[in-house]
């Protein structure tokens, strides 16, 4: 992204994938918190997901979980609260784009996670905060992280911040990440790329995860 260097390349046996919160209630056409760039997004993270399966990267699903009690979160996403339900667990809703009903906090079919994949829930912005999201990483020795999913400013950038805190380093994919402002995500990106880590488009981290 811009000019900034290159201080680092892709350590395929030493990465693992990272996808933020790409779950009904953010992505689906019609969702509570509708995010119509991270639904954008998603042949962009199907590619690097499928590119990553087949070098066989450790791949990491992050779901943002909501209730069953009020907390501070709740202040700042009003549609948090019971009349809503966004991201409950054990809730279903009807989306425009799809047939029948979903669970709220499922990732999306085109993104599902299969056997072997590691899901981890959280109940705030960042991947790494009271969850084992580290405890998983250490265990694949992973020393780089690929970022994706939703959304910047908050949930991706806090898992990027936790990742830098840790060091592990990242390499967020700008086309595979969304928003709900375009300005925030501009902003975002040159952040994390000025200070945190690398920030590539699908096709340049495709290029590394395939790189021998």
């Amino acid at each position: 992204m811009g000019d900034y260097p290159v201080p680092y390349t892709l350590r395929r046996d030493r990465s693992a994938l990272i996808v933020v919160d790409m779950q009904n209630d953010f992505v689906r056409q019609g969702a509570s918190m509708e995010l119509p760039s991270c639904r954008a997004a998603i042949p962009n993270a199907k590619r690097i997901i499928d590119a990553c399966r087949k070098q066989g990267i450790p791949i990491v699903y992050l779901k943002f979980i909501a209730g069953p009690k009020e907390s501070l979160i709740w202040t700042w996403s009003r549609k948090l609260v019971p009349e809503v339900k966004c991201c409950w667990k054990n809730h279903k809703r009807s989306y425009s784009d799809i047939e029948g009903e979903a669970e709220v906090t499922d990732i999306v079919a085109e993104l599902a996670p299969r056997p072997g994949d590691f899901i981890v829930e959280k109940y705030s912005y960042g991947g790494f905060y009271e969850t084992n999201l580290n405890s998983i990483l250490v265990a694949c020795h992973a020393g780089d992280v690929i970022v994706l999913g939703a959304a910047t400013p908050f949930c991706v950038d806090d898992t990027v911040t936790g990742a830098f805190d840790r060091q592990y380093r990242v390499f967020l994919v700008s086309d595979a990440t969304g928003s709900f402002d375009e300005e925030f995500h501009r902003n975002s990106l040159r952040r994390i790329a000025m200070k945190y880590g690398r920030v590539l488009s699908t096709a340049d981290i495709i290029r590394e995860i395939e790189s021998r």
